[in-house]
């Protein structure tokens, strides 16, 4: 938005661009618009020609500058103001730059709020599509002081501008009036910085929650197939202690047993002894041949144990948490 000035003798000419925003009731949205103009003054003559490039057909500024040509009571002041049309340019304009920030702000803010409420034990409200809301809000905050920088130097170049070519009361008028627009300007671009620092550290806040969050989850899922491992290894010892057992009774099914349908019971041999010492011994070399596959390749035959480093706990987690909220606190009533 550099202002270009062109001196041809006893004539002037001036053009530049402003951005400023606009509200479009359609998309329900806010958009940044950008308006040309181009003024060339004749001192001799005091005659000056207009060139508005507006962005829509019909508007806001455009209107207005035909409000002032076709009312009487306005032509006093046009002719007095050889530079009333970047006056009404920039107050046409320029008040909805409050409406703009107001209205991101109020999208920030519960979010804000919610995040400052989070609890990592807790089940989360908020995700990373959260946190990319706030990432869009805070590059919205971000460009209104780079726009706002620029138009208050293009500001400061008019006054200049004005005041050198014309001394009249309603000049004078106007160059308050554009002194007034740059003061707001400052007021705006103020606003807008603390906002994106605000939601720059909300942002990183919820970022080192989620992060917290994350970990603990990973801690908890870790502790799980600690037990399952151990389950495991439970089953598999019991498995190993009742499977040779019950393939020797298999093996040799009932040949230590008869029935005695005399007195009605059942009889063991004298032999059975055998079922117990060949039950006992396949047990052992089962565990003997169990061990040594589970030192050889231990990797093959059981999952190996996960190593749960103590770094912190969920109490550390809250005490970071809770650091990070204060200072977040202290920042926000430090520039409050």
């Amino acid at each position: 938005m550099e202002i270009r000035i062109v001196w041809l003798k006893d004539m002037i000419e001036v053009s530049y661009t402003i951005k400023y925003p606009e509200y479009k009731e359609k998309d329900d949205r806010w958009v940044i618009r950008q308006t040309g103009v181009y003024h060339r003054y004749d001192s001799t003559t005091s005659q000056s020609i207009f060139m508005l490039l507006s962005p829509t057909p019909q508007s806001k500024a455009h209107l207005e500058a035909a409000k002032w040509l076709s009312m009487s009571s306005y032509h006093s002041k046009i002719e007095a103001d050889p530079f009333w049309l970047h006056r009404l340019l920039f107050a046409a304009y320029f008040p909805s730059w409050r409406q703009y920030i107001t209205t991101i702000e109020n999208r920030f803010l519960p979010v804000a709020k919610d995040a400052l409420a989070t609890f990592i034990e807790e089940p989360l409200g908020l995700g990373h599509d959260t946190l990319t809301t706030l990432n869009s809000l805070e590059t919205r905050f971000r460009q209104v002081p780079a726009i706002l920088a620029s138009t208050m130097d293009l500001l400061q170049d008019l006054c200049a501008l004005i005041s050198s070519k014309s001394e009249t009361e309603e000049t004078k008028y106007g160059i308050k009036c554009l002194k007034n627009q740059a003061r707001y300007c400052k007021i705006y671009s103020q606003s807008a910085t603390y906002l994106q620092q605000r939601a720059q550290s909300v942002a990183k806040l919820l970022s080192d929650t989620l992060l917290m969050r994350d970990q603990l989850l990973a801690q908890e899922q870790n502790k799980n197939i600690i037990e399952l491992n151990e389950s495991a290894v439970f089953i598999t010892r019991l498995t190993l202690l009742y499977l040779p057992t019950s393939f020797i009774a298999t093996f040799f099914g009932m040949n230590f047993f008869d029935l005695d349908t005399e007195n009605s019971r059942i009889v063991g041999t004298s032999m059975i002894w055998i079922f117990f010492l060949s039950s006992f011994g396949l047990t052992a070399v089962t565990y003997l041949l169990y061990y040594w596959l589970m030192r050889r390749d231990g990797a093959t035959f059981h999952l190996p144990k996960l190593r749960m480093v103590p770094a912190w706990k969920v109490q550390d987690l809250k005490r970071q948490l809770k650091i990070g909220t204060k200072e977040v606190k202290e920042f926000h009533e430090g520039e409050a």
